[in-house]
């Protein structure tokens, strides 16, 4: 038997991507099983029986033991068929993998006997359990776990990270208000310690607590506050309980924060986290009473790390703030939350800079919490052997305690670290500092490769957790307790901490174990992003750029970067793992590219012809088309991508600067948000099956394909252009625009002039068919451009109708084209949606009077109506004035976006632009913004006029196959594909047909 090496031991690790360790998961669930019902029959064994021979061969039990067959079977069959294949190297989608083999025997075990960890008496070795793996984890992350030192780390399982992150937000919150909550006590029950009860300020001045001033009182150190009731036990012998009933009244968990806010003159108090914050901080501030308004992002760097520089001038805010009396008012803060490999990009915020900065700040009498949202990162810890972990903290101790310069510092970090693994030096730092952080989210089920639910909190200090309970205030007990007097959870699973302590002591948390893991994961992503950075080149049709920059593209010349490609094709695509480790200036650039953890975030855009694309809203819409084809986004579709990908959006008030370097990098302009797309890395075999290169070989050929849909959508061709007709005195011509083709991105309105004979035909049509919209079509392809050049065209008239092109009723040549409206609608010439009105443009002769709607963004919808009635109020001079516009009395941003043309005529109320329909207090002015009146009065559409209404094609995303397959023109192209769309499966459909098979299958069984 061959001896095998580290990477072998991974492969008995999980199941396997095409289930080759099938025979050793059905033994180990199989003993788990037998072991199970061994320990049935050993309780009370002279117990009977209860289902007896007879009763087993009874036809009522045999069918509901066929019934329990065939669901089993059903539905085994269709989640192989249709579950997202998290087991496969191509999933590079959400932090989700194969689960670990003993997380999966761990939990099965554990399940069968369904124990809840509320309570010590329906858990008691789970419960054991649970700790034991919060004592593993506490360890892992450096807390101190042995009980003879102080402070004590301590952990315990929640649901997820989510819940974990609420947990500690809530820790920090009772924290910070205990000591007032104290202060009132001390006036009532607690009044005998009153005059001698000395505490340290967080500047370490001692003195009576009574005498602190509310802003002391906040900023007292989290541990001096963690300290108090065993002082008062310690110095005055009091209990435990009379400590609870003597504060109880007085707590915020009791009284709720706004009043201990009122009785100390305390403005709201904010939280700090990175930009990159998850979804759950705001959403814990809201449950918290917090308020998601006082969660404060932190600005970002080029790389997505919290900027420390943008902390330090948050928090100088904070100190410096005064009242409208222009007295001091300072805000004091909850905590700062430091994001250990952020789920869009793996970013690590740089903790140790965080630290220096929460010890500059207790200097000026201002403190705070450090929570380190570690839900994908401390798992990492793993992967850094003990001696550099050691070597780290007597650096940053010497940095710390020494007058070693910055550039010194930074020179021994590098030399220090040397990683085995693509680690960067900076993501070391802050991944050892985490022991400094008051709290740590944690979740197995992410980088542990756990079962759902799994996630976890740590404390540093295990009296922390006293905080969020309602059985004892903050004391220590070193007895086993039940976990669900603790956080936010009652009822949980005993499996889940089962399953982490499973894959915990068999993979190990060590370098060994997990950190092979995540090491070969780290590997893995490192080499694609080598490919996203290599494979667009100055000759591609595209251009494909991670959001963490090259080195080179940080400090080098474009020269620079191109050789830095260059060397990565040659030097780093095609070399083994264990030879880029040895070769070690290959090596430094290895460890210095991509993100921090594990994350590849990137976009891509297209060239026209030599030129890039400048326009954000058409990038955004070709990474989005790489990622429907690349994921599994369609709940009826069976299609099976080569890779599966994931998607975010990138917020520009978030990203701020570092994303407006991004988008410069990609060559794009504005201040529009950024589609982008990530690639997680977490299987070990891409690189070592060669996976990786075939991956990204199928995302450079999705990209080609896309790219294709995007020149047909921007390149500027010859083509038919419709415009609605208006009037029959003085004709006017309303162009049928697209937001999204190139040919037809115009709001254009125009007057001209028409033959005789195509005059009386048209005339003659709308009098026999009032209610039919009639469209001017050019008769030969061209472009608007020419047509606004020469004032003259071919034209034909054609009724519209929303299945395609209907025959003309006459041919006939237009002439003397004036301009009356002419808008481009490329997203860099829109602006936001109305707020308060919506804009129309009115027009028209003495006679008649016409309007159309203004397109201010996108997307839009489309509203004209011809020969509208108008009160006395406006009276205007068309020849001199020949464009007003109509303020309708909506605020249009609510009413974005519409329904689509199917939807709205299918609705039950009449859309509110409809033939006859009356506004009031209608504003006309001379200005689009609405301040020079003209006059305030009302309009009424027609009845039985032209009243057009459309959002298909103006917002249609056409594509190149379809105009070719269907052989319609492309401004009835939107109406054809939406006809088309209405027997299409709504969302899930296909599913819940299967749940109905289901259903009637068990139905039907008999035996």
């Amino acid at each position: 038997m061959a001896e095998g090496d580290k990477s072998d031991a991974v492969s008995a690790w999980f199941l396997g991507p095409k289930g080759e360790n099938v025979e050793t998961l059905i033994w180990l669930l199989t003993e788990a099983l037998q072991h199970h019902v061994q320990g049935r029959i050993a309780y009370f064994p002279e117990d009977p029986s209860v289902i007896t021979p007879e009763v087993k061969a009874t036809v009522a039990f045999q069918t509901q033991i066929k019934k329990q067959l065939t669901l089993v079977k059903l539905l085994a069959e269709r989640l192989a068929e249709h579950s997202v294949p998290f087991w496969n190297p191509r999933y590079n989608a959400h932090m989700n993998m194969d689960t670990s083999m003993p997380g999966i025997a761990g939990y099965f075990t554990a399940m069968l006997f369904n124990p809840n960890n509320v309570a010590l008496e329906a858990s008691p070795l789970t419960t054991a359990i649970e700790i034991a793996v919060g004592k593993q984890l506490a360890e892992l992350v450096g807390y101190n776990i042995e009980t003879l030192q102080n402070p004590i780390g301590w952990g315990h399982i929640t649901a997820d990270g989510s819940i974990a992150n609420l947990e500690s937000m809530w820790a920090a919150r009772n924290l910070k208000f205990y000591p007032l909550s104290l202060r009132l006590a001390m006036m009532n029950q607690l009044s005998f310690i009153a005059d001698t009860f000395h505490v340290d300020t967080c500047t370490r001045e001692s003195k009576l607590l009574k005498d602190f001033t509310s802003w002391e009182l906040l900023n007292i150190l989290p541990s001096n506050v963690l300290d108090i009731p065993t002082r008062l036990n310690e110095e005055y012998g009091i209990t435990a309980q009379f400590l609870q009933d003597a504060l109880k009244p007085y707590l915020a968990q009791t009284v709720g924060k706004e009043r201990l806010e009122r009785e100390f003159n305390v403005e709201p108090m904010t939280y700090f986290a990175s930009a990159t914050m998850h979804y759950s901080w705001p959403k814990g501030a809201a449950i918290t009473g917090i308020g998601s308004e006082n969660v404060i992002p932190v600005k970002v760097d080029d790389s997505a790390r919290m900027d420390p520089n943008d902390l330090r001038r948050l928090l100088h805010e904070c100190l410096n703030l005064k009242d409208a009396q222009g007295n001091a008012a300072p805000r004091a803060v909850y905590a700062v939350v430091a994001i250990i490999g952020s789920t869009e990009h793996g970013a690590c915020d740089p903790v140790k800079d965080i630290l220096d900065i929460r010890e500059e700040f207790r200097k000026k009498g201002l403190s705070f919490v450090l929570h380190a949202d570690g839900a994908w990162g401390t798992y990492f810890a793993t992967a850094i052997p003990e001696i550099v972990v050691q070597q780290s903290i007597s650096l940053s101790s010497e940095w710390s305690h020494t007058s070693m310069k910055l550039g010194d510092y930074n020179k021994a970090r590098h030399d220090v670290f040397v990683p085995t693994v693509p680690l960067k030096t900076k993501t070391l730092e802050s991944i050892t500092h985490m022991r400094h952080c008051d709290s740590i989210t944690v979740d197995p089920h992410k980088s542990g490769y756990i079962q759902y639910p799994a996630g976890g909190l740590l404390y540093r200090d295990q009296r922390m957790r006293y905080l969020v309970t309602w059985t004892s205030p903050i004391v220590y007990r070193n007895d086993l307790q039940s976990i669900g007097v603790f956080g936010v959870e009652g009822s949980k699973p005993g499996a889940a901490p089962v399953a982490t302590f499973f894959s915990h002591v068999i993979l190990g948390l060590d370098t060994d174990g997990y950190g092979q893991l995540l090491g070969e994961a780290l590997f893995s992503a490192v080499k694609m992003y080598a490919h996203l950075a290599t494979m667009s080149t100055s000759k591609s049709a595209f251009i494909v750029c991670p959001l963490n920059p090259l080195p080179a593209e940080t400090n080098g010349k474009p020269e620079d970067v191109e050789a830095q490609k260059e060397l990565i094709r040659t030097k780093v695509l095609p070399i083994p793992n264990r030879e880029l480790v040895n070769d070690r200036k290959t090596w430094k650039l290895v460890v210095e590219m991509g993100s921090d953890l594990s994350i590849n975030a990137f976009a891509v855009n297209f060239k026209l012809g030599d030129v890039l694309n400048e326009d954000i809203v058409e990038a955004n819409y070709l990474n989005k088309r790489i990622f429907e084809a690349l994921s599994i986004t369609d709940a009826n579709t069976d299609k099976k991508p080569p890779l599966i990908l994931t998607s975010t959006v990138l917020s520009q008030k978030t990203y701020s600067d570092c994303l407006l370097k991004f988008k410069d990098r990609l060559g794009l302009k504005g201040n529009q948000d950024l589609y982008t797309l990530v690639n997680v890395v977490m299987s070990p075999w891409p690189t070592a099956s060669g996976l990786t290169s075939e991956v990204a070989q199928s995302l450079q050929e999705t990209i080609i394909k896309e790219r294709e849909v995007s020149i047909y959508r921007n390149t500027l061709t010859d083509d038919y252009h419709a415009f609605v007709m208006q009037g029959t005195d003085k004709l006017f011509f309303v162009h049928l625009p697209m937001f999204n083709m190139e040919n037809h991105r115009i709001q254009l309105i125009m007057t001209a002039t028409i033959s005789p004979d195509m005059k009386t035909a048209y005339t003659e049509a709308r009098e026999k068919n009032p209610e039919t919209i009639y469209l001017l079509v050019n008769d030969t392809p061209t472009t608007l451009e020419k047509i606004l050049t020469t004032k003259e065209f071919d034209a034909r008239i054609e009724p519209f109708s929303p299945n395609g092109q209907q025959p003309p009723i006459i041919k006939g040549t237009m002439t003397n084209i004036q301009v009356l409206v002419q808008k481009k609608l490329n997203s860099k010439f829109l602006t936001p949606y109305p707020t308060r009105k919506m804009p129309f443009y009115v027009y028209g002769s003495g006679v008649e009077t016409h309007i159309d709607h203004v397109y201010t963004a996108s997307p839009n919808i489309q509203m004209t109506a011809d020969q509208v009635v108008i009160g006395a109020d406006l009276q205007n001079d068309w020849d001199a004035t020949p464009l007003l516009y109509a303020q309708l009395p909506f605020a249009e941003i609510s009413m974005q976006p519409f329904q689509s043309n199917f939807e709205r005529e299918a609705a039950t109320q009449p859309f509110f632009f409809h033939t006859g329909a009356k506004f009031d207090s209608v504003v006309f002015t001379k200005d689009l913004a609405g301040k020079e009146v003209v006059a305030t009065t009302s309009l009424t559409l027609p009845k039985q006029k032209n009243v057009f209404v459309d959002t298909d094609m103006l917002n249609a995303d056409p594509e190149p196959h379809t105009a070719e397959s269907t052989n319609v023109i492309s401004y009835c192209l939107a109406h054809v594909r939406e006809g088309e769309s209405t027997v299409k499966m709504a969302p899930g459909q296909k599913y819940i047909q299967m749940i109905d098979e289901f259903k009637n299958t068990l139905q039907s069984i008999s035996v």
